[in-house]
């Protein structure tokens, strides 16, 4: 008895919620559909949540239903999706992960009619039959149907009630390659890099490798948001076309013909990156942030992968940021504090805290489940100037964690100037309304590594990029003089 009275609650809630996310998504729509400019990618936590007109998204996805038997009442809606998806093999050799259904959940492309009405959304659907003389199994879902009895399910982890009606995007449409398709390229990825003419700043290059003074606003690599306008296929043009020293391996015919994919080093995740053509990352070693600009290397071969490869992992490279922060972080201070992924927000990392130190009540609520370690980061920095509101900083890491600068200043109580994930808004607003920039003042300025096949020591140095330059100039004026 207690047991039907809990999922009888259970369910009225889940009710509760899915009204007021059909609100708010009918709400984001029409905010949507008035507003003359698009979102922007800002290369953050919208790198893995995809900017798009919902409303026109809809439009192109034929949508199928799926009533949730018995069976899997209570199963992640994620699980489901991505066993719905694959079910039917259409000869394209393409696995929809669940890292992509995730991808759909968050864009609102997934919805459910709950239990209470699914039997009018069925009756309101057979009557559409009937009126267009078109059977079930051979029809998409009504876009009209779904507006008027669904709600959009953007959690993961949400649990499916039995009864209720599952409404996704097709298989073929997520796959479709049509010119009315190209908002959906997005979820799935390439099969190979497109070389674009996109303009590098190259400070050195050979036979082996290459390093770059990566852009602000520019990702290293391919991945979910961002499957084309990287620095690799912007490398795959200038390698093939331009290039003084040839195109290495990695872009040539017969790379693409071969699948030679090494897995990642796992003793530096973030630093030794060794991978294929096949995983859209050939010869990248390293990467830095879409707003962070500065220093990279890349590898033209495969033996110069390694190497490189091995040489982040083991430590053997040292790197120096430049930042500016919001206080003052000290001078020749040490941050050793080990870094993870945030238990509720996947897309934000953090200080792992201490499971022997005293937690407060915001910690408490987070340690409900078995805390996963994070990794060792260490940092040293040292402010170079402080006009007292404002640091210039040269930062020194031995490690190479996921937005590791990032977050080490931001538990430090230092947070980068125009970070809009670790920062403090109301600066961040000031930055964007006075100077126009739009992402964290972070540069990786200088970086020292022994050549792959010579093995001399080399030192290589990018200039600040201008937007940063103009911050410098107006906390330190004498800086302009020091070389940074």
């Amino acid at each position: 008895m207690q047991t039907k009275t809990r999922k009888k609650l259970r369910m009225k809630e889940q009710a509760k919620e899915q009204k007021l996310e059909k609100q708010q998504f009918k709400q984001k729509l029409k905010k949507r559909s008035s507003s003359d400019t698009d979102d922007e990618n800002d290369g953050n936590i919208s790198d893995e949540k995809l900017k798009i007109d919902y409303e026109n998204l809809i439009k192109k996805i034929d949508f199928l239903s799926y009533e949730i038997p018995p069976s899997l009442d209570g199963k992640r809606i994620d699980a489901v999706l991505v066993e719905l998806l694959n079910k039917d093999d259409d000869g394209s050799a393409v696995s929809i992960s669940r890292g992509q259904c995730e991808t759909l959940l968050t864009n609102n492309c997934t919805f459910i009619v709950p239990q209470e009405e699914a039997t009018e959304f069925r009756s309101a659907w057979q009557a559409h039959q009937k009126e267009t003389g078109t059977d079930e199994e051979s029809m998409a879902v009504p876009h009209s149907l779904i507006e008027q009895y669904s709600s959009p399910i953007q959690r993961k982890s949400h649990p499916l009630e039995s009864s209720s009606i599952l409404i996704y995007p097709s298989r073929q449409s997520l796959l479709s390659t049509s010119s009315s398709s190209t908002l959906l390229s997005n979820f799935i990825p390439p099969t190979e890099i497109i070389a674009q003419n996109i303009p590098l700043d190259v400070l050195f290059e050979d036979e082996h490798m290459i390093v770059i003074n990566k852009q602000a606003g520019m990702v290293v690599h391919p991945a979910a948001g961002n499957w084309d306008g990287t620095l690799v296929n912007a490398m795959a043009y200038y390698l093939m076309n331009e290039s003084p020293f040839g195109a290495g391996e990695f872009f040539t015919d017969e790379a693409k013909e071969e699948d030679t994919a090494n897995d990642d080093v796992d003793v530096n995740q973030d630093d030794a990156v060794t991978n294929s053509i096949s995983t859209l990352r050939p010869g990248i070693v390293h990467r830095l942030d879409k707003g962070t600009t500065g220093v990279l290397v890349v590898a033209k071969t495969s033996s110069a992968l390694a190497t490189l490869s091995e040489a982040f992992a083991e430590r053997k490279v040292k790197k120096q940021y430049l930042a500016v922060t919001i206080g003052n972080p000290g001078d020749d201070q040490w941050i050793n504090k080990p870094i993870g992924r945030h238990p509720l927000h996947r897309q934000i990392m953090r200080v792992v805290p201490d499971p022997n130190a005293q937690m407060n009540r915001s910690q408490l609520r987070l340690s409900t489940a078995v805390p996963k370690p994070g990794r060792p980061a260490l940092s040293h920095i040292h402010t170079m100037h402080h006009d007292g509101k404002l640091s210039i900083v040269q930062v020194k890491i031995a490690t190479g964690r996921t937005h590791q600068i990032r977050v080490h200043l931001q538990d430090h109580g230092t947070p980068i100037y125009g970070d809009d994930v670790y920062g403090l808004s109301d600066w961040n607003k000031a930055l964007t309304g006075r100077r126009g920039i739009t992402r964290p003042l972070l540069h990786a300025q200088r970086l020292e590594i022994d050549h792959p096949v010579t093995g001399e020591n080399m030192v290589f140095e990018a200039p600040v990029a201008d937007d940063m330059m103009g911050i410098i100039k107006t906390i330190w004026p004498a800086g302009e003089k020091i070389e940074f």
